[in-house]
């Protein structure tokens, strides 16, 4: 597994969720928005959990995304 820093920059694949939820709260579980990414994109980190879950910055807004579905470029 890679570590991600808070600053990161990723790439985002085609086909990933992206889930609209407040990590800090543990809210992944029931996000509040659900999009998949219809080609690949660049996000940034901007939060890192303890669940396999990070936050990025993309598209103009806040979105969650597993660990193992990003990487870091």
């Amino acid at each position: 597994m890679i570590g991600y820093q808070i600053g990161d920059l990723v790439h985002i694949p085609q086909s990933v969720n992206l889930l609209g939820c407040d990590l800090e709260m543990n809210q992944y579980r029931m996000p509040q928005r659900l999009k998949k990414t219809e080609e690949p994109i660049l996000g940034i980190v901007t939060y890192i959990s303890k669940d396999d879950y990070v936050q990025v910055y993309c598209e103009g807004d806040h979105w969650s995304v597993k660990n193992n579905s990003i990487y870091k470029i």
